[in-house]
């Protein structure tokens, strides 16, 4: 089985569309979202009627979905995401946000974990891209794989053994061979707002009877994205950091 995974749309029109194109070419048998379908950018409605267009598609729910399902504003953002974010909260059509409401912390398949942050408290929203975090979630969850976002940059952490954690940012249009014996994190980067300064939409291929990571970035016209944000009057830094890849 090759299963699609991807994480962090945040309202990227422009970024979905490359990304769907490019991976329908690759002969993927499932799809997983790990969340953040909405936030920061223009087209949340667009995007999640997209998603739902994909067969076999499975969704985390990650924690700008969350933010986008409360009744009071966002706090504890930072005030240009917040601003975003209220905007999306306004913005959501009915159909949308039932759909926000159906995503799941998590979802559990074979021997892989799916979450959008910290597989053992996913609701918790902690960033895995340090040792501590990682070492938590290897010791309070069972699967081989498990599979994250939230950082918006893709990683590759691998368990040793118990006192040794392995980090390894994986390289573009690459195929990783996945060691069976070792459990691993497996960051997929972001479709619509990386942070590793490549401004490329990022996401990876998991086949599972091959063991092996495919890992792709891909172009898509931000420049076009940051107008649509600037023209709905989001704030300017949420466009400029498009150009530069954080």
């Amino acid at each position: 089985m090759r299963i699609a995974v991807f994480s962090d749309v945040h309202g990227n029109q422009e970024a979905l569309e490359a990304f769907i194109a490019d991976v329908s070419r690759r002969k993927v048998n499932l799809y997983v979202c790990l969340g953040d379908v909405v936030g920061y950018g223009a087209n949340p409605n667009e995007c999640i009627a997209m998603l739902q267009s994909l067969p076999d598609i499975s969704f985390v729910l990650g924690n700008h979905d969350a933010a986008a399902l409360e009744s009071g504003y966002p706090y504890d953002m930072n005030r240009d995401a917040a601003r975003a974010m209220v905007w999306t909260m306004e913005t959501l059509s009915e159909k949308s946000i039932a759909f926000l409401k159906n995503m799941q912390p998590s979802i559990k398949m074979d021997n892989m974990l799916f979450s959008h942050s910290n597989p053992y408290s996913p609701l918790a929203w902690y960033y895995v891209n340090d040792a501590e975090y990682a070492a938590r979630s290897f010791a309070r969850t069972k699967e081989k794989i498990l599979f994250i976002g939230h950082t918006h940059v893709s990683l590759m952490i691998t368990r040793k053994n118990i006192f040794s954690l392995l980090f390894k940012s994986p390289e573009e249009n690459t195929a990783v061979h996945v060691d069976r014996r070792k459990r691993q994190i497996v960051n997929c980067g972001s479709i619509g707002q990386p942070r590793d300064g490549d401004p490329r939409a990022s996401y990876l291929i998991y086949d599972t009877q091959k063991g092996i990571m495919e890992f792709y970035r891909i172009e898509y016209d931000y420049e076009t994205t940051a107008e649509k944000i600037r023209r709905k009057g989001l704030p300017e830094s949420l466009a400029l950091r498009l150009f530069r890849g954080e």
